[in-house]
Formats: C-alpha cells, structure tokens, sequence
C-alpha cells in the first residue's frame, strides 16, 4: 500500500510539474488548487466521461492524450478533438443542467484532475491566473474547431492531410503521426483509407515518405503550396 501510494503522490509531482497549466502560478496556488480538484488516473482505453451524461465536472489534462468524439453507430466515431497536458474540457459543466455531448477516452495512461462546478467557480474567482489559462486554452480549441471546419469545407483530402502533417512538432525535417492513423482521419473529416490514399500521394509525388508512425517532410516549401 505504502509503494502504491508512494507512486501516485510520484506521479502527482510530475503531472503538476508537466502540465503547461501551471506555468507561472505560485507553488501555493498549485497546492491549493490541486487539494480542491480530485486527481483521476486513467489507464490506456479507459473513458473518463460518456455522451449523454450529466456535466457536473470540468477537467483540466495534467498529462497524456485523450480522445473527445461523437459515437456515430457501432464501431464508429467522429473524432472531434486530442487534448494534451494543460488542456481543460468539460466546460458545459458552467451551465447547469447541461449534458455531455461527446466521449472522452485515454489515449495513453492520463492523470487528470476534476472539479465540481462550485470549486471550479470559486478556484477562478481565488486565482485569477487559472482562469485566465482556462480561458487561453478554450479560446485555443475553439480557433482549432474553426479550422477544422474551414478545412472540411474547402480542401481536398491531401491538402487536409499535408496540413495536419506540416502542424504537427518537427525535428529536423521529421515528424510522427501521435495517434492511430484511423482517430486522425476521423479528425480530419476523412475515410481511413482516404487518409492513407493522401499519405500515399504525398509520398508518390516525393513531398514526404513514411514508414510507420514517422514521417519525414522532404520538401515542406512544396508541402505548404498544396495549400494555397
């Protein structure tokens, strides 16, 4: 028991070291903020909410990848977000009476941390700070969401691929596919096989060429003319 609870309060440290959310707030802050949320950890597949349920929670990701999708009939889904580590979700939780309408599902081992709706209102109101980082980072998603849509509206399906591809962190003149190729295709509004058809294309015409998860931009000037 006493490992056991040696690794969570381990893992604690690290989340809140990790998560971009505390980034310039006081140690005391954090402290008390943490002490009023409840920590959650979840295992790899696990769901942490499911649509339809009642939203009493918001939640701020201290660390892993979750999933946020709309189930669409058995074994199908429509992936309308990743999160990662300094992401707040949830946020419906600020309107009573409101539901949850989308899953949430680890997409790797997450610590996350909740907070009822009446210690969520009184942390804003207490740390100025943590309000603001909730806000920056919903304003975030929803810019995100934005594109999406504008994306799905006016590009074909290479263009939404090659630009999902130049978004994502590079080193040097490599990057990697995050997530299984078939939620990425669900983000981008495509089938799989339309996605990996453009990956494909892409490679053909020598822009990138990819071997597993990695990929490697070759010529990421010709990549970004796709979009214009």
């Amino acid at each position: 028991m006493a490992l056991a609870a040696d690794s969570q309060e381990a893992r604690t440290h690290d989340a809140r070291i990790a998560s971009p959310l505390w980034m310039g707030m006081a140690c005391t802050e954090q402290a008390w903020l943490m002490s009023i949320g409840q920590q959650v950890h979840l295992p790899r597949g696990d769901f942490l909410f499911r649509r339809g349920a009642s939203c009493t929670k918001g939640y701020v990701l201290l660390s892993g990848h979750i999933k946020l999708s709309i189930p669409a009939g058995p074994g199908q889904e429509k992936v309308i977000e990743f999160l990662g580590a300094g992401d707040v979700f949830g946020e419906s939780v600020l309107l009573p009476g409101h539901h949850l309408i989308a899953d949430a599902q680890a997409l790797e081992p997450c610590d996350v941390l909740s907070f009822e709706r009446h210690d969520l209102q009184a942390a804003m109101v207490r740390v100025p700070s943590f309000a603001q980082k909730w806000l920056t980072s919903l304003t975030k998603r929803f810019e995100g969401l934005l594109r999406d849509i504008e994306s799905a509206s006016l590009l074909s399906a290479a263009q939404r691929v090659a630009q999902y591809l130049l978004r994502q962190p590079r080193i040097g003149n490599q990057t990697k596919l995050p997530f299984h190729k078939r939620a990425i295709a669900s983000k981008l509004g495509l089938q799989p096989e339309t996605f990996s058809r453009s990956l494909q294309q892409l490679a053909a015409d020598g822009l990138i060429s990819v071997r597993g998860s990695r990929v490697v931009i070759h010529d990421p000037v010709r990549l970004q003319s796709l979009l214009v």
